[in-house]
């Protein structure tokens, strides 16, 4: 399993499903940029093993990484079956296939694809199976695969290597933001039981970690029938019951904040006053993304300005700080959106409230994938340093532009494929 630190999380279940479905497949788990090492791994497993698979998990910014390791494991350990999954061969299926070289793709979840191919590909050599991508003659067909992954049939990490990290509580998300992949990877939200996240608490802790935290496109959609309009009584009980968990360690709950974060119109007195009562951490991640309503609508969200604000007074009003995630740079952000956004950041500057700034970068698989990400002009940078320089403000966005960028020119010389390509040049079957 070849992966990066930044996608550590969903590698991790990845071969906890592959270890715990299928005891006699070992696997091997090696960094991204080590290139000389997966070569050198690969190289020799291909000596002693009767197969061997090269599974590839990466973001669309590592492509000139992953490029070279294809090139170099094509050259030296041709008889290996080389996988691509993830963020970035999920959105392009044909650019991975295509430019990339890879013989397969493992489109959208990994657990039920991963154990499947693994087995098939030790059976009898086949690796198309459902859930994947592949070519066919001079098409890319894509098996998409008609359910979802049960949270429940996985662990979320292999903690029989003594790895444990954040629990993913929920998978999937209704609202599909036009710039966002979970919707598009995912599908729409499931959970893992309250039973099965307090057990892998438990381990958690049994082996170490004091401070509990939780993977959610919105913490606050546990449960719920659309992953937004909150349940409070299935919070509550998640929470209640780790809680007995957390308090036989010595141990503390975070929730609603990092990696996590809390959608503005799921925030209700109730669901705050319970995240005060089990909740250690007195700061969350509201992502607001805008502040004009305008670009809002334009993003497919689903929420207002208004929603975001009324989140913010009902955490501060109790006790919480709050960290709000914005965007800049959609080709369609006008100069009077960003003067909006502005003017609702200084609405709040007297408030402990604190903005993470991010540059919009075009994610493959989404509807926004195909636009080009517009840098900030001198005046506005300088308007947002303002905000930085006072401490109400942080982020990578400044990096995020030279990201997006790059994107840009990757699709240009068509190493990705857009949104609509992928559209026009997939053969789609449901399995």
């Amino acid at each position: 399993m070849i992966f990066d630190r930044d996608n550590r999380y969903s590698a991790n279940a990845v071969v906890a499903a592959i270890e715990s479905s299928s005891p006699n497949v070992k696997v091997f788990r090696i960094p991204l940029y080590k290139v000389l090492s997966v070569v050198q791994t690969v190289f020799d497993l291909q000596k002693v093993c009767r197969k061997v698979v090269a599974g590839f998990s990466f973001m669309t910014p590592q492509i000139p990484y992953v490029a070279e390791l294809v090139k170099l494991l094509k050259a030296y350990a041709p008889s290996v079956l080389l996988v691509a999954g993830g963020p970035h061969a999920t959105g392009d299926p044909v650019g991975t296939l295509k430019k990339l070289g890879f013989d397969v793709v493992v489109f959208g979840e990994g657990e039920d694809t991963v154990v499947e191919l693994v087995r098939q590909y030790a059976e009898s050599g086949e690796y198309r199976v459902c859930g994947t991508a592949y070519m066919d003659g001079d098409r890319v067909v894509l098996r998409r695969r008609g359910k979802s992954v049960n949270l429940d049939s996985y662990p979320p990490f292999p903690y029989w290597r003594g790895i444990v990290n954040p629990i993913e509580i929920m998978r999937g998300c209704s609202s599909a933001c036009y710039f966002c992949q979970v919707t598009y990877s995912f599908g729409l939200p499931r959970y893992r039981s309250v039973e099965k996240v307090v057990e892998f608490a438990r381990i958690s802790m049994e082996r170490g970690l004091r401070d509990l935290r939780f993977i959610a496109p919105n913490s606050l959609g546990y449960g719920s029938k659309d992953g937004v309009k909150p349940n409070t009584e299935a919070i509550y009980t998640l929470l209640y019951s780790l809680s007995s968990v957390a308090k036989a360690f010595n141990g503390r709950i975070f929730f609603g904040t990092f990696p996590s974060e809390i959608r503005p119109d799921s925030v209700t007195e109730d669901s705050v006053k319970i995240l005060k009562v089990f909740a250690h951490n007195k700061r969350v991640i509201v992502g607001a993304q805008s502040g004009s309503n305008r670009v809002l609508k334009m993003l497919h969200r689903g929420h207002t300005v208004e929603d975001v604000e009324n989140a913010i007074e009902l955490f501060t009003q109790n006790g919480f700080s709050v960290d709000v995630d914005l965007i800049f740079g959609f080709p369609f952000e006008s100069d009077e959106d960003f003067e909006e956004t502005i003017g609702f950041m200084y609405r709040h500057v007297d408030k402990d409230v604190r903005f993470h700034l991010h540059t919009f970068i075009p994610l493959p698989g989404t509807p926004l994938s195909d636009a080009d990400s517009v840098p900030l002009d001198s005046r506005k940078k300088a308007v947002l340093a303002k905000l930085i320089g006072m401490g109400k403000a942080y982020g990578y966005w400044l990096e995020q532009e030279r990201i997006a960028a790059i994107i840009s020119e990757l699709r240009k010389k068509k190493v990705i494929y857009s949104f609509v390509e992928n559209l026009k040049m997939l053969k789609i079957s449901y399995c």
